[in-house]
């Protein structure tokens, strides 16, 4: 994988909205080879299809650690067919429903097996040529009684999925395609008891007919977390995507680990911490911070060491975060003229960044200000975790684990 040998290459090589994959894995420190390799045991041992949920910020490294996670333990792959449903990828950022999930797990099962893929596909065409035979048997009734009772006039439900069929990215085009999105979600709905049952017949045949019996099936379902407003998602629909039949890996939020919904199931903290909760620096973990930046430069001169420092301690150890610092400190540097970052271009890139936070900060002056004294909110009633959502999904604070979750300020926020 190709280094930075020059600022130009830093800016574009450090990007802060790409996880890492396979083709970027040199670039890759196993900061969680502790928490991957529990994983991947758990993994191993198990004779049972069980879902195991990772609660965890974002930008925190997480989703590299699972794009990753197969490559990293190629041993695991003799057991388990591992399937990965990227949200981000395919997924409005805006807006999520159970049903977009549950046609995404099926979709990307079957993608790369043409019949079951057929097989899918004519399930939805299926249920919207059912519901349109329901529409059919009131046409009877006046135009205002069929929308009252309905909801919906018949044109609304004649929407063309031969689109799907002639090879277009399924994907992609529900990303896009509001219209067919509103439509499906509605036929999803009506049947969703339905719908769960012909999934699950779609993964039994593929566990049946591809798998032959010889591997599991492992699907890690990653970013639904990273979704504006998907908090329903995980308290009021997480048992519909529970009954999917096989092995889950799922990544949820950090606020929502405490609360009732998830009492009882397997969930396992993820986290990158630099202090230890009563602010004492850990500087080996620095060190693996530094070691992520130099694993991306042809020299390492190229960023000064301390600068380096203060790049990795000024991260709150949000892998996001650190690379956000040095794209922003090669920008200070390309305008000062220069060819190597110092720490002063560092010092400006973070001050500019403070800036950024300023007006969410100062809302949320009293909750931050107990977050800085206590670690903690005052309790997890629901207000306090709608303010610990914001606070977090804004990165004005980071999550950290030590046997306990506990928070901090992110430092940029404290920069003087």
């Amino acid at each position: 994988m190709r280094q930075a040998s020059s600022i130009k290459d830093i800016y574009n090589i450090f990007d802060p909205q790409t996880y890492l994959e396979k083709d970027t894995k040199d670039y890759y420190v196993d900061i969680y080879k502790d928490f991957t390799d529990d994983l991947n045991d758990r993994l191993e041992l198990s004779d049972s299809e069980e879902t195991i949920f990772i609660a965890g910020q974002s930008g925190n490294g997480k989703s590299s650690a699972l794009q990753l996670f197969s490559s990293n333990y190629p041993d695991l792959t003799k057991k388990y067919d591992i399937k990965v449903l990227n949200a981000r990828d395919v997924f409005d950022r805006k807006d999520i429903d159970v049903a977009d999930i549950l046609l995404m797990i099926a979709f990307v099962i079957v993608e790369d097996i043409p019949k079951l893929k057929k097989e899918f596909i004519d399930v939805l065409e299926d249920m919207r040529k059912k519901k349109l035979e329901e529409l059919e048997e009131v046409t009877e009734k006046t135009t205002d009684q069929l929308i009252t009772e309905h909801n919906q006039s018949n044109s609304g439900f004649k929407i063309d999925l031969g689109i799907l069929k002639i090879g277009l990215d399924f994907k992609d085009t529900f990303k896009i395609d509001n219209q067919n999105k509103k439509i499906i979600r509605e036929l999803v709905k009506l049947k969703k008891k339905d719908f769960l049952d012909k999934i699950n017949e779609i993964i039994s045949k593929y566990k049946r007919e591809i798998l032959k019996s010889e591997k599991r099936l492992l699907l890690i379902i990653d970013d639904i977390e990273k979704i504006k407003e998907s908090d329903h998602i995980f308290t009021d629909e997480i048992n519909t995507i529970l009954q999917i039949k096989c092995s889950k890996i799922i990544t949820m939020p950090i606020h929502l680990k405490r609360s009732s919904t998830f009492a009882g199931y397997d969930a396992k903290e993820i986290s990158f911490k630099l202090k230890t909760k009563e602010g004492q620096l850990i500087p080996q973990n620095i060190k693996k911070l530094t070691d992520i930046i130099s694993a991306r430069l042809e020299d390492n001169s190229l960023i000064d060491q301390d600068a380096q420092e203060l790049i990795a301690i000024n991260s709150g150890g949000n892998l996001r975060q650190l690379i956000k610092i040095v794209k922003e400190s090669a920008l200070k540097a390309y305008r000062n003229k220069s060819e190597t970052i110092s720490l002063y271009d560092v010092k400006n890139a973070i001050l500019e960044m403070k800036r950024d936070y300023s007006s969410a900060s100062v809302e949320m002056k009293e909750f931050l200000e107990y977050i800085k004294e206590h670690k903690n909110p005052k309790d997890y009633e629901p207000e306090s975790i709608k303010k610990l959502r914001t606070a977090t999904n804004e990165s004005l604070i980071f999550a950290y684990y030590n046997g306990e979750i506990w928070y901090d300020l992110n430092p940029i926020i404290t920069t003087e």
